[in-house]
């Protein structure tokens, strides 16, 4: 089922003028993340964050320059690294699908498209569970926790972006049969995808949008599947079992937000994948205790946005141009009740990047970098909602 173009512009007019009704009684204007506690890791070169194990005080990150896990214990002390060819016979392929974690038995568990694989922290590898080579899907990779996989009822929950296939991005049928999510099983090896995409999404709207802005952020919230599509700014409730029935489906309250009605399909090249920063993005939704967290950008205004498309300005130009809007358009976060009624919404701390895990009721925030001088130390810091 599709809805009009006409209809959906209409909606999303009158959901931008208005407030929900929910939220004037339930907004905290003094709901913010405050940084308690900090771990400095030294290391010369790229990490990025994969995961935190409170419990077993480890932390998994990536070095993308070289391929390799990172692990270190709570002092910031490395335990180990280790990388895997992606030919080798032990290797996971090009990418990871989503971030490594570690699993109950303290191993990282690793999905990627041709398949589940857990290793020691050496990098040996302790199981695994292939695709066919025949039944190998295309799916995007993700080297980094704004895209995690989560352990349900001895199955792993996963984001499953598939950007080209059957359909490209400028026919219908690439958004009637899109699916958003995938369950993989570490017994059998199967992967399930499932989860189409609501019928009243922005993605439905019969215009051409870029693959990337279709990536889930899911969150598992008291035996129910909390959904954000993409840039579609709804949080969708469903069921956690099949047939995944709808039963919420939440409009975001989110400030200044510019939201991207796609491109004429005529107009959209369907090799291309690309993204517009002067549309905004929902980089991640996440549950800690009894509040729901996400990190978004709002996109530019309406001078930046057209300045943003100039293709005659200089490298100095863009140079100048980029460091304004850097600033001028810091990411945020908003904080939501587990029934998603709105709290608050405030920008990101400055010391603080947008890649984070949520573990045992706190968040760990991985230290912006310094992009005037090159360090030899990341931080990773502990924060909580006050």
């Amino acid at each position: 089922m599709k809805i009009s173009h006409a209809f959906l512009t209409a909606s999303l007019i009158f959901f931008f003028s208005c407030e929900s009704p929910t939220s004037t009684n339930t907004a905290k204007p003094d709901s913010k993340l405050e940084i308690v506690d900090s771990i400095r890791i030294d290391y010369l070169g790229k990490l990025n964050l994969m995961d935190v194990n409170p419990e077993f005080e480890k932390i998994l990150l990536f070095d993308p320059q070289n391929m390799k896990f990172v692990s270190t214990n709570f002092s910031g002390e490395i335990l180990s690294e280790f990388g895997k060819d992606k030919d080798a016979p032990d290797g996971f392929g090009f990418f990871p699908m989503a971030a490594g974690r570690f699993n109950s038995s303290e191993n990282i568990q690793v999905v990627a498209s041709f398949g589940i694989y857990e290793y020691d922290l050496e990098g040996n590898l302790l199981n695994s569970t292939k695709v066919p080579s025949d039944q190998v899907l295309p799916f995007s990779g993700r080297i980094d926790a704004k895209r995690e996989i989560q352990f349900v009822n001895g199955k792993i929950l996963l984001t499953g972006l598939i950007a080209r296939g059957e359909f490209d991005k400028t026919q219908p049928e690439f958004y009637d049969t899109f699916l958003q999510l995938v369950w993989a099983d570490p017994i059998t090896g199967n992967y399930e995808q499932f989860l189409s995409l609501d019928p009243e999404s922005i993605f439905q709207n019969d215009m051409s949008h870029e693959p990337s802005t279709l990536s889930a952020t899911f969150e598992v919230v008291k035996g129910q599947l909390y959904v954000i599509s993409g840039t579609d700014p709804f949080l969708n409730i469903y069921s956690l079992d099949s047939p995944y029935s709808r039963l919420q489906r939440i409009p975001l309250q989110l400030k200044d937000y510019q939201l991207n009605p796609g491109e004429d399909p005529k107009k959209a090249d369907p090799r291309a994948i690309g993204y517009d920063p002067s549309f905004g993005i929902i980089h991640k939704l996440a549950q800690v205790g009894d509040k729901l967290i996400l990190i978004y950008e709002t996109g530019y205004d309406t001078e930046d946005a057209a300045q943003s498309k100039d293709g005659n300005m200089s490298r100095e130009e863009w140079q100048v141009f980029n460091s304004k809007v850097a600033k001028k358009y810091p990411h945020r976060y908003q904080i939501l009740d587990l029934e998603g009624n709105f709290l608050s919404d405030f920008e990101i701390p400055s010391k603080l990047s947008d890649v984070f895990v949520s573990r045992e009721g706190a968040l760990w925030f991985l230290g912006k970098l310094n992009p005037e001088v090159e360090e030899d130390y990341y931080t990773l810091y502990k924060v909580i909602i006050e």
